[in-house]
């Protein structure tokens, strides 16, 4: 297990040199290597600051399937699968918080319960999560998880 988190991190930092020099706008927010099929794949999730595109995603998969065959540590025959995060996956770095300013928000935090609101603020200590209650500051280093909740009321009007 030691020695695929160690070739994931690789992965991550060769994907995240091409994305720079290829993709400008967009950035690594996970990288794996899903070795438990009966094809080893390449799994990543890219994003940009406002959003990744089907055409983006197709893009970036074009260029890497091109550059990971460049790689002689990935096994003969693998498969890629290029996508963005998804609406409910987790929150992974402080870069994707801004362009969800505006939607609801569930905030695990290392103590207390969860808050659940709108994620108003992001800024260098943290962010801030309006609740039908009143604001939140929640620090960086509180925050266990955070997803974003489409489809879910928030009892309260947005202002």
């Amino acid at each position: 297990m030691e020695a695929l988190r160690e070739m994931e991190a690789q992965l991550a930092e060769v994907v995240e040199k091409w994305l720079a020099e290829a993709f400008p706008r967009a950035f690594l927010v996970e990288a794996r290597l899903r070795v438990n099929r009966p094809e080893p794949e390449v799994y990543l999730r890219v994003d940009t600051d406002t959003g990744i595109t089907l055409e983006e995603c197709v893009q970036i998969h074009l260029y890497f399937r091109e550059r990971l065959r460049e790689l002689d540590w990935l096994p003969e025959h693998w498969g890629l699968s290029v996508s963005s995060p998804g609406v409910g996956s987790p929150l992974r770095l402080r870069r994707q918080y801004p362009q969800n300013i505006g939607r609801q928000v569930q905030v695990r935090r290392m103590e207390g319960p969860p808050v659940r609101g709108i994620l108003s603020a992001v800024d260098e200590e943290g962010i801030r999560v309006r609740t039908p209650k009143g604001e939140v500051a929640i620090a960086w280093d509180a925050i266990v998880t955070t997803r974003v909740e489409v489809g879910r009321g928030t009892g309260f009007r947005r202002k």
